[in-house]
This record gives structure tokens, C-alpha cells and sequence, in this order.
């Protein structure tokens, strides 16, 4: 039993460190700067959900939190990553504990909030980040040195994908990947993940860097936005790996 005890806690630790690893890559791999918090969208999310899908809570929480925050240190992000040590373990930790209570609920209600939460937080973030101008990439530790890239995106354009991933993640819905309360779960940790982010922002990291505390209220959506990408990307994988026989059902 020891020995059986103390393989199974060096696989965890593995386990722990290899999520990390994945939420870090999946934080900086995407970044749009937000100018009005000086913080970023990123997609980081889908691995810390899909660390609580498939693995323990406790590992869902250190590898967002720990993943997310060494993100922020060494992209430029700096003044973020002590809010985001903390709101993305209580993140990851959450999502993990509500899996696994909610597992057993299925039926029209998930399915309705499912639908109400893709359509309501694409449409959002599509109008929020207005025609115009965007920092795209981990660019902004070297503003320094040149100037990032600059894209132009139209409105148009961000409607044009909110409407074509909220029609792919109905056809998710209808071809049964939802067969828990898994989105109702992951959606009230990311919750509790856009709180925490609006309130460090509105009494720290705004004031601290001059911009306006209810900036960030602007990024409220953006961060819904975070949610949404994150469940879209993890719930089908987390299926994918479960038939795969890579997890546990």
C-alpha cells in the first residue's frame, strides 16, 4: 500500500505539472491586449477546465493558478499575476469540485443555459471589441523595442464569429457531447474567475496604472468571452480523451 500510496502521489505531481504546463502554453499562445485594463484575452481557460474534467480539483487549481500567473510574469503582464495566482486556483478548484457534484444532473435546463450562456457572451464580446484597432500576441514587454502588430477587425467581423461558433457549439449540444452538468459546472467557476478579475482590476491594477477603475467593467464580456472559448475547447476534448481511453468517464 505505500508503495502503491507513493506512485500514486508521483503520478499526481507529474499529473499537476504537466496541466501547468498546458494552461501556460494555452495562455500565451493567443493574446489580445485590452487597452482599457491594460489585461488580455487569452484561451487558457480550456486547459484549466479541462485539468477539472478529467483530473482532481486540487490539480485544477494549482495549474491555472501557477500556469496563468507565470503567464502574466514573463509576457509583461506582471501586475495581473498576483490576482491571477489566486482567482484562477479558486477557478480551477471550483470547476473541478462542481464536476464532479454536478455529474449526475442532465436534461433541458443544462441544455437552455448552455444555449443562453454561448449566444448571450459571443454576441457581447463581439460588440465590445468595437471596429478598430487591436494589439495581437504577447508583444507588450517589447514595446520598447518595436511597435506590435496592429490588426484592423470590423464589427462585422467579430459578429460573423460569434454566430459561427455559437452555431458550432449547438452542434456540439445535438451531437450529445453534454451528457453531465459539466457546462453548468465550468460556467460557475468561470463566473466567480470574472468577478475576481472585475474587482482586482477596479481597486488595483487600474488605479495602480492610471487608467480608470470602471474600466473594467469593459472587460467583463471579454472575460465571459474567456468562459465560453475555454468550455468550447475543453468539454469536447475532455469527451474525445474519455473514448480515447486517455481519462476516466
Amino acid at each position: 500500500m505505500g508503495s502503491q500510496g507513493a506512485t500514486r502521489r508521483g503520478f499526481r505531481v507529474v499529473e499537476a505539472a504537466v496541466f501547468t504546463v498546458l494552461v501556460y502554453a494555452a495562455t500565451i499562445v493567443l493574446q489580445v491586449y485590452q487597452p482599457v485594463t491594460g489585461g488580455y484575452f487569452n484561451v487558457g481557460e480550456s486547459m484549466i477546465y479541462l485539468a477539472a474534467l478529467i483530473s482532481t480539483p486540487l490539480i485544477a487549481g494549482v495549474a491555472g493558478g501557477v500556469g496563468a500567473a507565470l503567464a502574466d510574469l514573463s509576457t509583461g503582464y506582471a501586475i495581473f499575476a498576483p490576482g491571477t495566482l489566486v482567482i484562477k486556483f479558486i477557478e480551477g478548484y471550483v470547476a473541478g469540485v462542481l464536476v464532479k457534484k454536478f455529474k449526475k444532473y442532465h436534461g433541458l435546463l443544462q441544455v437552455a443555459l448552455a444555449v443562453a450562456l454561448y449566444t448571450v457572451a459571443f454576441l457581447a464580446v463581439s460588440v465590445t471589441l468595437w471596429s478598430g484597432g487591436i494589439y495581437v500576441g504577447p508583444w507588450q514587454w517589447l514595446e520598447y523595442t518595436f511597435t506590435p502588430p496592429y490588426v484592423y477587425v470590423a464589427t462585422a467581423v467579430w459578429i460573423a464569429i460569434a454566430i459561427a461558433l455559437a452555431s458550432l457549439v449547438l452542434f456540439i449540444l445535438l451531437k450529445k457531447y453534454l451528457t453531465s452538468g459539466e457546462i453548468a459546472a465550468l460556467a460557475a467557476a468561470g463566473s466567480l474567475m470574472v468577478l475576481g478579475y472585475f474587482l482586482y482590476e477596479y481597486f488595483v491594477s487600474n488605479p495602480l496604472t492610471g487608467r480608470e477603475p470602471a474600466g473594467a467593467l469593459f472587460e467583463v464580456p471579454v472575460n465571459i468571452g474567456q468562459v465560453v472559448a475555454g468550455v468550447s475547447i475543453s468539454v469536447p476534448l475532455a469527451a474525445w480523451l474519455r473514448r480515447a481511453g486517455y481519462a476516466k468517464s
